[in-house]
């Protein structure tokens, strides 16, 4: 993994003009999206009037890597160091392969490198690119809010015990709910280990789920967390099935369901599917695919509906790149 970049999504959410005013690009002659300088050409990818894709066309490891630092925000002083890196004779023989990955392990972005040609011939075609994730990435949950038609779908993956998910369900989350027309919200369970009832409290959630009940059930949970988050987990069982009475549920199946672990399974494959994802913590939520770097932004949240909303989409617009890539 080519893990050099800082936080690439954020400069590839520029707008054209804040891409182009990079220092990093001083002498490369623009011609609307296209930036030429000798044999290099560095193409931005626009939707939304964002890029959020760069291709960069060259016949020497310099300006392959300054295209890459490019979309990854990075200066004029990191350029030697990331064409030392691709110069690598391991690396060489990957890009004649063609080498596809993430920029770091939260999967915000990703990066395509090929090679062709030998000598003085030789050719790289290199894209980074926002990774935006299809709705088949994220498994199946019944946990969700908002109308059906809404046109934003907001995925949180979130840990009961955690105190920053709190946050988010006390403060963010109530203005999402308000918007039902605007944002359709699923919640995912991704339990830390270093939290000792957070295991025990998603599969308790999961059960209330099953009653048509999660979201009541999670906001007791969330009201009530500095009472069950102490407790040694042999007693919390106990104290999750006084929170089913006070959420309207039927306490008898909702105790048989947590005393048979039916939802053990399902929890575990929630927090497998969003470390696939790239989620590392918690809360972690995606707005239509696209994973943010900070939910409370309002002016993120309007760049990802901007782009992901836009015709072309940025999905449209990056699947059409790569496919001159492969």
């Amino acid at each position: 993994m080519l893990s050099l970049g800082g936080a690439a999504q954020a400069q590839l959410l520029s707008t054209p003009q804040e891409t182009v005013a990079q220092p990093i690009l001083k002498g490369f002659a623009p011609d609307g999206p296209v930036l030429r300088r000798g044999a290099t050409t560095i193409t931005l990818d626009v939707a939304g009037g964002h890029v959020v894709g760069v291709l960069t066309e060259t016949d020497n490891l310099n300006d392959l890597a300054r295209g890459i630092a490019v979309g990854w925000g990075m200066g004029e002083a990191d350029v030697p160091r990331l064409a030392q890196s691709l110069g690598q004779p391991q690396v060489l023989a990957q890009l004649r392969k063609g080498l596809q990955d993430f920029s770091d392990e939260n999967a915000t972005d990703f990066f395509v490198i090929k090679a062709s040609g030998e000598g003085a011939a030789t050719r790289y075609r290199a894209y980074t690119a926002v990774q935006i994730w299809p709705d088949s990435a994220f498994p199946a949950t019944k946990n969700v809010t908002g109308s059906v038609g809404a046109p934003n779908t907001l995925r949180i993956f979130s840990d009961f015990q955690c105190p920053y998910c709190k946050q988010l369900w006390d403060t963010a989350l109530p203005g999402w709910e308000g918007q039902a027309g605007v944002y359709r919200t699923a919640h995912y369970q991704f339990p830390l280990d270093f939290h000792k009832n957070a295991f025990s409290a998603a599969e308790a959630s999961e059960c209330a789920g099953a009653q048509g009940k999660f979201w009541p059930y999670a906001d007791v949970l969330f009201d009530q967390f500095s009472s069950w988050t102490r407790l040694d987990p042999k007693d919390a069982p106990g104290r999750y099935s006084a929170y089913a009475k006070t959420a309207g549920l039927d306490t008898a199946a909702f105790k048989t369901c947590l005393g048979q672990r039916t939802f053990k399974t399902s929890v575990e494959a929630q927090y497998k599917a969003g470390q696939a994802l790239g989620v590392r913590g918690t809360p972690t939520v995606f707005l239509n695919g696209v994973k943010l770097l900070d939910y409370r932004s309002p002016e993120e949240q309007a760049v990802v509906r901007a782009i992901t909303r836009a015709t072309p989409s940025a999905s449209s617009v990056i699947d059409a790149r790569l496919r001159t890539l492969r």
